[in-house]
């Protein structure tokens, strides 16, 4: 295995390519409602593994790029700062690379200080003494096998239900009046949200959109994969509910987004039951649960894909994009040792060396020193 500027650039293409199709399959009800939504859940999967996994793997295949990639490579380094007497020189690719990195590491922290405060807000909040709501959430652990302590919250400035955190769970709930059926929907959601490791997924999905901020394809891609776990945590629920329990879910999700302040930002929660989505992906939820779209038998033809996504993760790492272009005379230092056998062809260009054997050795556009002893002929002369 081997890790190079090169097949990290190659993992970028492949995992904007994953991204791209995900946003693309994301809005196929038909996709949907055959397969249900594991085929995106492997997709994110895939995009993950070959972020974290960027290298050259044993049949790694180079495909040279002779005209695209080697034009890029002069351009980017192309000296815009050249301190000879301190030996330092700064590319245009230095700067990218700085301007880039600064802005991402500018919006990582931000994204990371806002989490911090919103989390050390909720923990000073007191903690529901609500009854209804903690024997409903003691009866989703019984039923789900899983048990963790969870701080739950009930405040009027809360616009949606929401968890929050990996370790120690808060969950937030806005002051509305819930039936029995709707605040048990509400919890399992959520509760479904820790079980399955959405926040992390989230988490570090978040991160990576943070990276490629200036990449255009990866514009909505912590969206869309926040839109699929909250399909996925609807999926997982839909095991527990009859189909009036269902409606009643449903009926919760109107009744936030009717409680709901226009313009209020959301973005800072890890896990929440409204995500700031376009209306037609909450028609997608809703249409994924009311017309049956998570059935057994549709989870059991997703299966098909792991074969597929398999051969799709092993074709990613078939080949590795290089520049190519035919060594310059500086490549060669002060060719010092150049033999009195070699000898240059004119060109239109300038010259070709070639060494006794009529092997090229470089592409010179103009004679100096070291060669001026040697032999030169035109094209025209050769044999």
């Amino acid at each position: 295995m081997a890790l190079t500027s090169f097949s990290f650039l190659t993992s970028l293409i492949w995992v904007s390519i994953f991204a791209v199709v995900i946003k693309l399959l994301s809005r196929q009800m038909l996709l949907l409602r055959t397969f249900s939504i594991y085929p995106l859940i492997f997709l994110i999967c895939l995009c993950l593994i070959r972020f974290f996994l960027p290298t050259e793997l044993f049949y790694t295949q180079i495909i040279r790029s002779e005209n695209l990639l080697p034009a890029l490579q002069r351009v980017l380094a192309y000296p815009l700062i050249n301190l000879s007497g301190k030996g330092i020189t700064i590319s245009v690719f230095d700067i990218l690379i700085l301007i880039s990195g600064g802005v991402a590491l500018y919006k990582l922290c931000k994204k990371i200080n806002e989490y911090r405060r919103f989390y050390n807000i909720l923990c000073i909040f007191p903690a529901s003494e609500d009854q209804r709501i903690k024997s409903t959430l003691a009866n989703i652990q019984n039923l789900t096998g899983k048990k963790k302590k969870v701080k739950i919250i009930v405040h009027k400035s809360i616009s949606t239900p929401a968890i929050v955190g990996f370790h120690s769970p808060i969950i937030i709930l806005p002051d509305i009046i819930f039936t029995d059926d709707e605040l048990f929907g509400i919890l399992l959601h959520e509760w479904q949200h820790y079980r399955q490791g959405h926040a992390i997924i989230k988490c570090v999905c978040d991160i990576i959109q943070t990276i490629f901020w200036w990449n255009p394809f990866f514009k909505h891609f912590n969206n869309e994969v926040e839109h699929t776990l909250e399909m996925h945590s609807d999926e997982k629920i839909s095991l527990y509910l009859d189909r009036q329990q269902q409606k009643c879910y449903l009926n919760a999700i109107i009744k936030v987004i009717q409680n709901q302040e226009e313009g209020q930002k959301k973005s800072i929660l890890t896990c929440c039951l409204v995500e700031e989505a376009e209306s037609a992906q909450l028609k997608q939820r809703f249409k994924m649960l009311l017309e049956s779209n998570y059935s057994k038998s549709n989870r059991q033809r997703s299966k098909l894909f792991i074969p597929i996504m398999f051969v799709l993760l092993v074709l990613s790492y078939t080949f590795v994009i290089q520049p190519y272009s035919m060594p310059s005379v500086q490549d060669y230092g002060t060719m010092a040792d150049i033999s009195d056998d070699n000898y240059l062809e004119k060109t239109d260009s300038g010259y070709n060396l070639y060494n006794s054997k009529g092997e090229l050795i470089a592409n010179i556009l103009v004679i100096d020193d070291t060669l001026k002893h040697l032999k030169i002929i035109n094209e025209e002369d050769l044999p």
